[in-house]
């Protein structure tokens, strides 16, 4: 099984940034560096942290509705309807944190694009979403969540013995 190689952007004003030693650096507009990942990398899929979103705007939720045609793209947002379904609409994949308050039986017609977010600690429960991102160092919970049948993403400098994951997320190779 080929692992997916998928890499992270910071959306804000509609800017993409990536992350260098904890600081965030521009990296032109959104949906061009999409399509340049797309182009030079065959990118599939994309994870996006929203920082907008994340504080409960907008702003940005055009550029979904274009990356859509070209690529998949998982979104990390603020738990709130009002953010999710118009990202769900367009066929976006949503990252949601767990454990959460918010009430993902709601969107049971898109399970398939939510996308929990949890740390090796966590012990939510994870039914409604398809698919598990895993914010942190722990082959016992990658091994955990495969045996019930999830497809887990991990950050691209972790988890790196285990050969089962669906994707590693990192920063863009550009």
């Amino acid at each position: 099984m080929t692992i997916l190689s998928v890499p992270r952007i910071y959306i804000k004003g509609k800017t993409a940034y990536k992350k260098q030693l904890g600081t965030l650096k521009p990296m032109g507009n959104a949906i061009k560096i999409a399509k340049r990942l797309r182009e030079r990398l065959g990118t599939e899929l994309i994870h996006i942290v929203d920082l907008d979103a994340l504080a409960g705007k907008k702003t940005n939720y055009d550029i979904y509705d274009h990356l859509t045609f070209i690529m998949y793209v998982q979104v990390e947002v603020k738990p709130d309807p009002k953010l999710i379904k118009p990202l769900l609409a367009v066929g976006a994949r949503v990252v949601i944190e767990m454990p959460t308050k918010l009430d993902l039986a709601q969107f049971e017609d898109n399970k398939r694009l939510l996308v929990g977010k949890i740390t090796p600690r966590s012990k939510s429960s994870l039914d409604e979403v398809y698919d598990v991102y895993l914010d942190g160092e722990s082959e016992a919970k990658v091994k955990e969540l495969i045996k019930n049948k999830k497809r887990v993403f991990v950050n691209k400098d972790q988890n790196k013995k285990n050969t089962k994951v669906f994707g590693r997320i990192g920063p863009p190779e550009l």
